[in-house]
């Protein structure tokens, strides 16, 4: 399927497909209305050629009636038609939105993820406006010109070279607009998204004196894009310019040929005012289009954004046999991540199998790899190389958030959302569904099992105390303990920490270690990634990462002994 010429994925041609019932009756509506839109004209005749030529005063009042029936109904037709629009515009969002909305949110792309809804809304408000409006009326001209040739042959053909010019006109302002728009809505994309990241950090920019710099550069950014679009607009508003004055002129045109035709005798009074009338009604909706051309052209290449968006399949979609509750048995097998223009892999032939009831510690210098192993454990991203299996099954055998709510996982930034205290630990579990009583006992069981039930208690409104931003107004170590309590939750078969102490004070870390074995008492697997080796007290085992790749994996007081070895020869030399 395809529409203004791009080629439209499955699932954005089914949500277009599904809202075809309201485009037909749209258009259905449209013949309708331009058919009423000749009542004007037929009134002028009957004015004109009937009642003034034989004083009917009931004639007048008759098609004045008439008239006013035609226009009121016109009206109506319009409003409806607006509504039908409008409301296949809702139908797209319902169907879309989700889809988009999972995409974004799963994919390692960005630059294309960040701009989806903004470009998804751009092209649902384009379908309701006036200027989708006029592509419906455009086809319908013909009526209008034909009408001409029936008052009389000139007339048509001056509503035939009137619209051949209006169309050659509206052809080059896309042509040269097109190129300049999709630039500038990529270059704008580009400017929202560093807009976004540096407004969340912001308090970081102030701190370090960067305001105006970061200013100037989200300045330069935009500019880019606006400058691209600024032209495009001049553009568009000459053409846009030229063709109303070009309209204005044939109509009154019209009606100087009409004046001919009428002293020659070809045609009556009343048709030089209704040749006026039916020209402009041919050529309005192609006056219309390139008035709206900008819209219309930054529309289609928010259609391609989108359209490319759904060019990948999303494995989310795909149904799945559904598998009983993990136990926790991790297994990686040769696992390796590459990122674009990278000379070396972040992570290379990573093999372990870690077991329920175990606690693997992760270690390693700065950029060995050690977060980016965590997020490959948790599901954040998926290897290029090597699979990821729990309990025997690969993570794309799951529904990834059916999986997940065995997962907890705890990135190195404690990121908060949006939503109360409780929202948060318990990962919005009542949005899905879950049950409000089992929510708030697991939650709690989870705030106490880190030590910050007593935190959260303090709070103006406890755990339903509403968060504004990504921590709050939670310090880092309480951004942190809320964060472990949201990973604890639901007492999950596979936990993966990162960093889990970075910002804890003693009692934090004390509590945190409590947590840890208490995980490991009910049977978790639980992998911590740590630059700090006290939080490593309880591990079972450790892992060493250097460059990417293992070094050593083995019981922890013989990894300790190993890498000691090397720093007590140097000692001694």
């Amino acid at each position: 399927m395809k529409v203004a010429g791009i080629t439209l994925p499955p699932q954005l041609a089914q949500a277009f497909r599904s809202c075809r019932p309201h485009f037909i009756t749209a258009v259905w509506f449209s013949f309708l209305l331009n058919l009423l839109f000749l009542a004007p004209a037929i009134y002028m005749l009957q004015v004109y050629d009937r009642v003034l030529a034989t004083g009917g005063k009931m004639t007048l009042f008759y098609v004045t009636i008439a008239l006013a029936v035609a226009l009121l109904t016109l009206s109506a037709l319009d409003a409806i038609r607006q509504r039908l629009l409008a409301r296949a515009g809702i139908r797209l969002d319902r169907i879309l939105a989700p889809q988009i909305l999972r995409r974004v949110m799963s994919s390692n792309q960005p630059s294309l993820s960040v701009q989806a809804m903004r470009d998804f809304d751009t092209v649902r408000q384009t379908i309701s406006t006036p200027t989708a409006a006029a592509l419906l009326d455009a086809p319908w001209a013909p009526i209008f010109i034909l009408v001409c040739f029936l008052l009389h042959f000139w007339l048509g053909v001056l509503a035939i070279f009137s619209t051949i010019v209006l169309i050659f006109l509206a052809f080059r302002n896309e042509k040269v607009t097109r190129a300049r728009v999709e630039h500038a809505n990529r270059s704008l994309a580009v400017a929202y998204a560093a807009q976004q990241t540096a407004a969340f950090h912001g308090g970081t920019i102030r701190a370090l004196g960067m305001t105006d710099a970061m200013v100037k550069r989200q300045l330069g950014q935009r500019s880019l894009g606006l400058k691209e679009m600024l032209s495009a607009q001049f553009i568009g508003g000459q053409y846009s310019a030229t063709i109303r004055f070009f309209r204005l002129f044939v109509q009154s045109a019209a009606l100087g040929l009409g004046a001919l035709l009428a002293i020659n005798g070809d045609i009556s009074a009343g048709a030089i005012i209704a040749a006026s009338i039916l020209l402009g009604r041919a050529l309005q909706p192609v006056e219309a289009l390139v008035g709206g051309w900008a819209n219309l052209s930054s529309a289609r290449s928010a259609l391609a954004n989108v359209a490319e968006l759904f060019s990948t399949p999303d494995e989310s979609e795909q149904p799945r046999t559904l598998l009983p509750d993990p136990k926790g048995h991790l297994e990686l097998e040769q696992v390796a991540v590459r990122v674009s223009n990278s000379p070396r892999p972040i992570l290379a032939g990573i093999t372990f199998r870690a077991t329920p009831g175990e606690i693997l510690g992760v270690v390693g210098p700065s950029g060995s790899g050690k977060t980016t192993l965590g997020k490959v454990i948790a599901g954040v991203i998926r290897p290029e190389l090597g699979s990821v299996r729990i309990d025997g099954a690969r993570f794309a055998d799951w529904d990834s958030d059916a999986l997940a709510r065995h997962i907890g996982y705890m990135p190195q930034e404690p990121s908060l959302f949006e939503g109360t205290v409780k929202d948060n630990i318990s990962r919005f579990a009542s949005w899905r569904g879950e049950a409000a009583e089992a929510v708030d006992r697991k939650t709690v069981a989870a705030a106490q099992l880190v030590g910050a039930h007593e935190l959260i208690l303090r709070l103006p409104s406890g755990y339903d105390t509403m968060l504004s931003g990504p921590s709050g107004s939670f310090s880092a170590g309480q951004a942190q303990r809320i964060a472990l309590a949201r990973a604890l939750y639901g007492d999950p078969a596979l936990i993966v920490l990162d960093e889990p102490n970075a910002f804890l004070d003693a009692e934090g870390e004390a509590a945190l270690t409590g947590a840890i074995e208490a995980c490991r008492a009910r049977g978790a697997c639980v992998i911590v990634i740590a630059h700090r080796q006290a939080i490593l007290r309880s591990a079972d085992r450790l892992l060493v990462l250097s460059e990417g790749k293992p070094q050593l994996l083995g019981p922890k007081q013989d990894v300790l002994a190993r890498l000691a070895a090397p720093a007590r020869k140097d000692s001694a030399a």
